[in-house]
């Protein structure tokens, strides 16, 4: 199956190696924005990927799927391109910046009977699959805290009067939307949709630097914590009547499980290997495509639009505002 990549940030030369080594793709093309040209080529030259363009319906032409890597806020218009040209569709997170136009890309991928996944690393993970089966031994869920600070390299900039993507409302940048999406999709993902969802927010210049996200489920809260303008280790803890679980990684790589019993020893698990956090995925969304698997890209789905509800909830709650918001 041939795969375009749409970008050449820092998010695909990430992969990129692992990419064309390791898996079932053919890695057949890469587009850049003019800018972006001399890099594109320059990786096409490095990775022996055999095209590069800057015109996106021409690299539609040559590739089965797409995978999309640009700003947030052009995600749903690039996925909607693809998913209307026939294309399957892999695009980074957030799948979009608004539940509505998660949902409008979702039924779109069912009607045309086309695969649309979002690249959600926490979700394909072993780890996170050990995470489920390890649940009912905590007893009943109390509590259940994801935390993901990192101190943003352009944060620096932004104090300084600039406005860098990851910090401008008009590209849907912010601390939720950057880092707080691992944590919900870490959430939700075992959970389910949560009663309700409060934000907030560290507020600089209409745009969320840092926050704390507070969701409500019946019997248990849970709490994501995301921050752009500090650092703090990471964690993920969730704790039942029997014991708690603890990750102390960030959702996104979703490192090794220990398992603490109020009785007994404690566990540890570390499926994942000594591979790059995008392998999982990958390796998944290539077997649901060959084998037609649409169950499991419904269920996929499913947990995207729940993700992108509370999102959207919790900006509103917050008075985070991008361009497309219904509220």
């Amino acid at each position: 199956m041939k795969l375009g990549i749409l970008g050449t940030g820092k998010i695909v030369q990430e992969f990129l190696p692992w990419l064309v080594e390791h898996t079932p793709f053919t890695v057949q093309a890469v587009c850049s924005t003019p800018r972006s040209a001399a890099k594109a080529a320059e990786l096409c030259a490095q990775y022996q990927i055999p095209q590069h363009t800057t015109n996106y319906f021409e690299l539609l032409q040559w590739v089965d799927a797409v995978y999309i890597a640009v700003p947030n806020l052009q995600h749903a218009r690039y996925a909607r391109v693809a998913l209307e040209a026939g294309k399957h569709v892999i695009v980074e997170k957030p799948m979009a910046v608004t539940a509505a136009e998660t949902e409008e890309l979702a039924a779109l991928a069912q009607r045309k009977r086309l695969f649309l996944f979002e690249a959600m690393t926490t979700q394909y993970q072993p780890n996170y699959a050990k995470l489920r089966e390890l649940l009912p031994r905590v007893g009943t869920v109390r509590m259940v805290q994801c935390s993901f600070s990192q101190y943003s390299s352009r944060y620096d900039a932004f104090c300084a009067g600039q406005t860098p993507p990851v910090f401008d409302p008009l590209c849907a940048g912010g601390a939720l939307m950057d880092l707080g999406v691992y944590n919900v999709s870490y959430i939700v993902g075992l959970f389910g949709e949560p009663n309700k969802a409060v934000y907030a927010a560290n507020m600089e210049r209409n745009i969320d630097t840092s926050g704390v996200l507070m969701m409500d489920y019946s019997g248990f809260k849970a709490v994501s914590l995301a921050a752009k303008d500090c650092a703090a280790p990471a964690r993920c803890i969730i704790q039942g009547t029997k014991g708690y679980i603890l990750q102390k990684s960030t959702p996104n790589y979703c490192g090794g499980v220990t398992f603490h019993p109020n009785e007994g020893k404690e566990e540890h698990y570390n499926l994942n290997r000594d591979r790059p956090r995008q392998a999982a995925e990958f390796e998944a969304f290539y077997r649901a495509m060959t084998a037609g698997d649409q169950e499991l890209c419904a269920r996929m789905l499913d947990t995207s639009i729940a993700v992108s509800r509370v999102l959207t909830v919790a900006r509103r709650s917050a008075g985070v505002r991008f361009p497309g918001d219904r509220f």
